[in-house]
């Protein structure tokens, strides 16, 4: 099937642009492609980093092992793309054109078949012109004398210092002629190539016989265009074409369009060249006047909307280089520059859907195979009466200041357009890479707009502001376009951004399936802009607007509707879920490990709170966050005096511990409530300042150790959180207090309800390490972990008198402890180094597969807690043993221990475990060796890598 008709536009002469369907390719052309690079010296450092880096990138997409010929003095046709994957070329010595078209001719006489040659160079010959001359000559004599079937195409890559004469002889040496790309920046190597690639691998080429002219054109899509200067198509004697191609030749119908659609003429007009500055001029006028209507497909919108930018942008390089070459003088640059941009629409096509693909979706099918507009006209057609007739009852809310359309109205007319708040943002570069940092709320208006006026209205206001643009070096970039390019709210308020509201469930399904779009344009300007991380920024948006708005009851009324917006997003949008993480708000109200490698801005995760209904469990995480934030900043001078006085307190009140045998009292397990004592071990496993009672006595050797202050210094802890910012009143920032206001919380909330024996661990852990906080350091531990850092390792302070009855009460314990919480809390205090008699007795004994089912399955839940260091979401042992994964002695039966486990649980801990370290297993007798070591006493150096409980070292 193919189509017709006269353009509405005539740019030097008139056209007609044919249209001809043709089956889509879906694998990659079977012609041959070789790449031939420049590794000259020339080329050294950034350059030939970048070329490696892309040939990479394609032979890791497409696992094909295309030739690669390089050449300086002398050429090399020994390798293939693949060459790369692990090392760059080298790049050195001079350039010798005539090495490369020699080899070339080598190839094509001893591989008669079609192939394409990238060719890039970045230099000047270096080799004798009758040398150049000869290979030259030699090359086109061996291609004529080639098989006519055969297709020999050059595409050309120019760098740097080159010669545009030169370069568009050697795409012009094929049996057709090549493309052309040019750059003068190093890293704009890697989309030439990048771009010639997926060109030369999924391009065909297309001819149409019309009234006895042939046409030819290329495309790797479903329809291929042809723009036809200077011919007149009879519509009552021209009915029909040939289209030729490589599956053969076939007659097809020709017929008129009768009702044009601005995506065919902008289609037409996208394969025009300018030849000099009025062309230009001309193209853009009438590329101003092609306006989206209404009656579109929302993919065609799209299509519609980048072509439109893209030729505009192509325009205005075009009127750049025309002005140099029009002052007369005409650098080189300049020539390669408007021969390369000639090409750049055949490219056009491959960088839109490409950006499609990495941009505005990354999972390709949605979009592709996915009828957006089939299913929000499914939307509009499934409003049963009732809900029409309640949409009307709000009409009179929402009326659209430009259409005058109200929200019955406009979804009665567009499955696909939805009401918004007009809003100023300012942009800056940073909103495509970090869309939680880079927009800036100027300005919050009244205006209610739908997103269609919108659309059409900025691009009116962007195509005045580029004809009035006098200096076309700052078109394009963000700082010009936030001011030019606005559109005018109902109190004549700048509005150059929209944001959707809620209003109702049947609108609000439509705002989710065009979310892409309406996201991609905020920020970016661009439809096909989208990421999901915006997701994340519109949050902050959100505390912006709320920030900026005043307290009238409209105010509050739009506020409402795009609170509603935000909590459908953050409660059932899975971009949403996968940018932000399924548990990243939770832990952050956890604990400090989650909020440490935060990247947003505070206000995200108290929008969060706010939208669910859970702004006070937030509040306090926050507030932490921002005090770590602040002392990362800007570290005390006075650091470790700071550490010591949180941790021991004032130095004049301070308790000091001396060598001794403990006077308390032993309990006797006997007569004492189990429950009662393993609870204060369990309270021991979760705060180990906790002091769990004495199952057996014990002896202090410590001399001289400073004790640590069981209770939080309130007034020095207020002192130091005032130093910080002496603006803000402990410390609490405006983030925080501004949200308490607007959600009508005591602003004093936080000073009301800190806990400072909390705050004080917590600023431990944020004082004492740098930068990243061990997961095996919590809240719990902090203050031991510390002494034993100052003081040294507080387990070898304390002896216990083990006797065979000791041990046996210990172990009694540990077997019967209820919980492994308990169990936890009485091996961190018995067996801190997770060896000596108790711990070989309550192996032993575990290891003994018991008549009752429920203490089989306490035995195996202990051994796994062993194996894996885990309680819960809790570690087992947080001392210098956490380091090390348990690796069963020799007496300890590997086949046992799997039966009590299960193999295939087994199998699966000893899976995770392979790769830590574990510590030398010593003779099974327990003794030490002549330097003292022994499984009682490991030398903590002596260490391995654990490969398998097998396997003991």
């Amino acid at each position: 099937m193919a189509t017709y008709f006269k353009t509405p536009f005539t740019i030097g002469e008139s056209y007609h642009y044919v249209e001809v369907k043709v089956p889509k390719l879906e694998t990659a052309s079977s012609n041959n492609i070789i790449c031939c690079v420049d590794v000259s010296g020339s080329m050294s450092g950034a350059p030939i980093r970048n070329v490696c880096e892309v040939l990479r990138d394609i032979y890791k997409r497409i696992q094909i092992e295309y030739p690669l010929f390089t050449y300086n003095t002398t050429a090399n046709t020994t390798q293939t793309i693949k060459s790369v994957e692990n090392q760059d070329l080298n790049a050195n010595g001079g350039t010798s054109f005539s090495s490369i078209f020699t080899a070339i001719q080598n190839h094509l006489v001893a591989n008669q078949k079609s192939t394409t040659f990238i060719f890039m160079t970045d230099g000047q010959d270096t080799d004798s012109k009758e040398a150049l001359k000869r290979s030259i000559q030699m090359l086109k004599l061996t291609m004529s004398g080639l098989p006519k079937i055969m297709t020999i195409v050059f595409h050309v890559i120019g760098f740097g210092d080159v010669n545009n004469d030169f370069l568009n002889q050697v795409r012009q040496f094929g049996t057709k002629e090549g493309l052309f790309r040019y750059s003068t920046v190093s890293a704009e190597l890697q989309n030439n190539f990048n771009d010639m690639f997926e060109y030369a691998m999924s391009a065909r080429e297309f001819t149409i016989v019309l009234n006895g002219q042939s046409y030819t054109a290329n495309s790797n899509e479903e329809t291929v265009g042809f723009l036809i200067g200077n011919i007149n198509i009879d519509q009552t004697t021209t009915n029909e074409i040939i289209l030729k191609s490589s599956d053969g030749e076939s007659k097809l119908p020709l017929e008129l369009v009768e009702n044009l659609r601005p995506i065919q003429v902008i289609r037409a007009l996208n394969l025009l060249s300018p030849d000099d500055a009025e062309s230009v001029h001309q193209i853009r006028m009438y590329l101003n006047t092609i306006i989206p209507t209404g009656s579109q497909s929302l993919m065609e919108k799209l299509e519609l909307e980048q072509i439109k930018k893209e030729i505009d942008e192509r325009m205005m390089e075009y009127t750049k280089l025309f002005t140099q070459i029009k002052m007369g003088q005409v650098p080189e640059q300049v020539k390669l520059k408007l021969s390369a941009l000639r090409h750049d629409a055949t490219f056009a096509n491959a960088q839109r859907r490409k950006k499609l693909d990495l941009r505005i979706n990354k999972n390709v099918d949605y979009f592709r195979k996915t009828d957006i507009s089939g299913i929000l006209e499914g939307y509009r057609k499934s409003i049963d009466q009732q809900g029409w007739n309640d949409i009307k009852e709000q009409k009179s809310d929402w009326i659209c200041t430009y259409s005058h359309d109200d929200i019955y109205e406009m979804m009665r007319k567009s499955p696909d357009n939805i009401m918004c708040l007009g809003i100023l943002i300012e942009r800056n570069e940073e909103a495509i890479t970090s869309p939680t940092k880079g927009l800036k709320l100027v300005n919050v208006s009244n205006t209610i707009i739908s997103y269609d006026s919108f659309i059409a209205a900025m691009t009116f206001a962007k195509n005045s502001a580029q004809q009035q643009q006098t200096d076309a070096n700052n078109y394009g970039q963000f700082n010009g376009i936030n001011d030019t390019c606005c559109v005018v709210g109902q109190a004549h308020e700048k509005i150059n951004a929209v944001i959707p509201l809620y209003i109702n469930y049947e609108h609000m399904k439509r705002i989710r399936i065009l979310e892409g779009i309406w996201l991609g344009y905020m920020y970016t300007l661009d439809s096909y802009g989208y990421d999901k991380e915006q997701e994340i920024g519109l949050l902050k948006l959100l505390y912006d607007i709320i920030m900026l708005r005043t307290s009238t009851s409209r105010n509050q009324q739009i506020i409402k509707e795009l609170e509603k917006v935000c909590h459908f997003i953050i409660t059932e949008s899975i971009g949403f879920k996968s940018a932000y993480g399924e548990k990243t708000y939770e832990n952050f109200l956890q604990n400090i490990h989650g909020r440490q490698n935060n990247t947003y801005d505070l206000s995200i995760p108290l929008m969060i709170g706010y939208l669910k209904n859970d702004l006070k469990n937030v509040l306090i995480p926050v507030y932490y966050e921002y005090v770590r934030q602040c002392l990362r900043k800007k570290s005390p001078t006075d650091k470790n005096v700071i550490i010591d006085r949180l941790l021991y307190g004032d130095e004049s009140r301070r308790e000091r511990t001396v060598a001794s045998n403990t006077n308390s009292i032993v309990i006797n397990v006997h007569e004492q409530d189990p429950d009662y004592v393993e609870e204060s071990f369990i309270k021991y496993f979760h705060d180990e300042m906790c002091t769990p009672l004495e199952l057996i006595s014990e002896t202090k050797t410590g001399e001289d150790r400073k004790l640590i202050n069981p209770d939080a210094e309130n007034d020095y802890i207020q002192n130091f959180l005032q130093s910080i910012d002496n603006s803000l009143h402990l410390c609490v920032p405006l983030v925080i207090k501004n949200m308490l206001k607007y959600a009508q919380i005591d602003e004093n909330y936080i000073e009301n309800n800190l806990d400072y024996e909390e705050l004080r661990r917590e600023l431990l852990m944020i004082l004492f390490f740098d930068r990243i906080i061990p997961s095996n350091v919590t809240k719990s531990n902090i203050m031991n972990f510390i002494d034993d850092n100052l003081q040294g390792n507080r387990d070898n302070s304390v002896i216990f008198n083990f006797t065979p009855e000791t041990i046996r009460i210990v172990t009694y314990k540990m077997l019967t402890a209820k919980t492994l919480e308990g169990f936890g809390g009485l091996l961190r205090k018995y067996c801190p180094k997770r060896c000596g008699p108790v711990f070989t007795d309550l192996i032993k004994n575990l290891m003994i597969v018991p008549p009752s089912n429920e203490k089989t399955v306490m035995n195996k839940e202990k051994l796994v807690a062993l194996l894996t260091n885990k309680v819960g979401y809790s570690r087992l042992y947080t001392n210098e043993m956490s380091k090390f994964c348990w690796q069963p002695l020799a007496d300890v039966d590997i086949n046992t221990l799997s039966n009590i486990i299960g193999r295939k649980e087994f199998n699966a801990i000893e899976k995770d475990n392979i790769g830590q370290d574990v510590l030398h297993c010593y003779r099974t007798s327990n003794k030490a060796n002549q330097h003292g070591y022994g499984n009682y006493r490991p030398n903590m150096n002596y260490k391995f890598k654990f490969t398998g409980y097998d396997d003991r070292h």
